[in-house]
């Protein structure tokens, strides 16, 4: 194997450990946005089931 086509091998491992890295650092933010979605989403069908109700009587 020469030089070169270890160096291509390394700069290859260099940009996977960097996307991986990034992935893996935005799994908290990914996190916290389904649960806003989900609270946000249980509020609006709160409203809107307190609307329905309201207009029943």
């Amino acid at each position: 194997m020469d030089l070169g086509t270890i160096q291509g091998q390394l700069n290859d491992f260099t940009t996977f450990a960097k996307n991986i890295g990034t992935a893996l650092g935005d799994i908290p933010t990914n996190i916290k946005a389904v649960i806003g979605f989900v609270q946000g989403f249980g509020d609006a069908a709160d409203t809107t089931s307190s609307v329905l109700t309201s207009s029943d009587k």
